[in-house]
């Protein structure tokens, strides 16, 4: 790889590596369960960040209609437009990027273990349940499948009491078959970690949206077709 690159991965992949080799040779744990323990202590340590984005998103829903009201005010005057949306922001004590970069943590450490796989020679052919080798593809798809349903089930949670526009139904149907598509030729244990990192996040995904139905109105009934809404006009008639 690059140089720089190569730098800044080796902060992330040489404490991963080191992670999980000591969880295989000091705690006698398969690697395959050294993945698993070390996803959910990665969602349990990011927890409190995750916890604190969640919220900053749902503080942003919350004055959704303060922001379209002066964007509507102040179309044709863009510094003012600027000007009332930070009055807006400071009033409501909403930080608009919160809600952004802790959700990019886990992102890192996906990265570190890519290469790790690719790289540590500990893990060459190290089978795991049905997995012949950790370090390759799953021969039956049946992991990547499962990370892709697990990540369609956290965005499922995750969209609990949301008016669903056209950009999240895409979120929600087609990242998680595009990603299953990718990580398909992925070494199954990357596979496994990112599975249970969805599995371990599903609970947080479901509290919160718990909470944004108490704090937020709950959002409208999608507009009858109007085909459908012509016939209960005809049979109210009737």
């Amino acid at each position: 790889g690059w140089p720089g690159f190569r730098t800044v991965i080796r902060f992330f992949t040489v404490p991963v590596r080191w992670l999980l080799v000591f969880m295989h040779d000091r705690l006698g744990l398969a690697y395959g369960f050294a993945l698993i323990v070390f996803g959910v202590l990665v969602r349990v340590l990011l927890w409190p960040l995750n916890q604190k984005a969640m919220r900053s998103s749902i503080q942003m829903q919350a004055v959704q209609p303060f922001m379209k009201e002066i964007q509507e005010r102040y179309k044709d005057d863009p510094q003012k437009l600027q000007t009332e949306m930070m009055r807006l922001y400071k009033e409501h004590g909403v930080n608009p990027f919160g809600g952004c970069w802790p959700m990019m943590l886990p992102m890192p450490v996906l990265l570190a273990l890519f290469f790790v796989f690719q790289n540590t020679i500990e893990l060459r052919g190290v089978p795991f349940l049905w997995l012949p080798d950790l370090s390759r593809p799953d021969p039956y798809y049946i992991i990547p499948l499962l990370m892709g349903i697990t990540m369609f089930g956290v965005s499922r949670v995750g969209q609990m009491g949301m008016e669903q526009t056209s950009q999240m139904k895409t979120m929600l149907y087609v990242m998680p078959v595009m990603m299953t598509v990718l990580f398909v030729n992925f070494a199954s244990g990357l596979n496994l970690y990112y599975a249970v990192q969805n599995l371990t996040s599903i609970p947080q995904q479901w509290l919160l949206a718990k909470e944004r139905m108490k704090r937020l109105p709950p959002p409208p009934p999608p507009a009858p077709q109007k085909g459908k809404a012509k016939k209960e006009q005809a049979g109210s008639r009737k």
